[in-house]
């Protein structure tokens, strides 16, 4: 049985119910037309979602409202990817955002806004040149010991060795070249 079905058979019986009532109404008192008006009006909107009128008056009205809210949070998660996607590609390491607190992080004080101690706004990250302090490609595959030519499962293969070897936990570990050695390693999966 389907949700239409059932609602086809609860439509018919409030207008049954409705028409009993009209006529009780009619025949024995009036008090039984007041109570046949809230069914008649239930019976209506009942047929009225079987044949599917209402679901499409539903859509139409949603579709002239515009986005939803999730449609609006997708376009804003869309649009901030893009942007730190562009800024690294100019060579922006921190994904352009700066040394403040990005959206939705908060600083220190919990505020949640970029700017100095003084409580003076920082300027949009976007405004700034992208940094130029960041490890190039070539640098990248230098500091790995590899050839530019290396596919993706050499890099990463020689990467997880050196990172063992490298690891500051370990025995000959090295936090400096090991910070390098994820940077090198990020510059070159990005």
């Amino acid at each position: 049985m389907t949700n239409r079905t059932i609602v086809v058979g609860l439509a018919g019986t409030f207008v049954g119910m409705t028409a009993l009532l009209v006529i009780g109404g009619i025949v024995l008192h009036p008090i039984a037309l007041a109570l046949a008006v809230p069914f008649g009006a239930v019976s209506y909107f009942l047929w009225y979602h079987a044949t599917g009128r209402l679901h499409d008056q539903a859509r139409r009205s949603a579709e002239q409202a515009g986005p939803t809210e999730r449609q609006r949070a997708s376009q804003r998660a869309r649009a901030e990817a893009n942007r730190e996607r562009a800024y690294r590609a100019a060579g922006a390491a921190d994904g352009g955002r700066g040394p403040g607190p990005g959206p939705g992080r908060r600083d220190a004080r919990g505020t949640g806004r970029r700017g100095g101690p003084d409580g003076s706004e920082a300027r949009d990250p976007r405004d700034r040149a992208p940094s130029t302090d960041g490890m190039t490609e070539g640098e990248a595959y230098e500091t790995l010991g590899l050839d530019r030519t290396a596919d993706g499962e050499t890099v990463r293969r020689t990467y997880r060795e050196r990172a063992k070897r490298l690891h500051p936990d370990g025995a000959d570990g090295d936090e400096e070249e090991f910070k390098r050695l994820n940077e090198a390693y990020e510059v070159l999966t990005d």
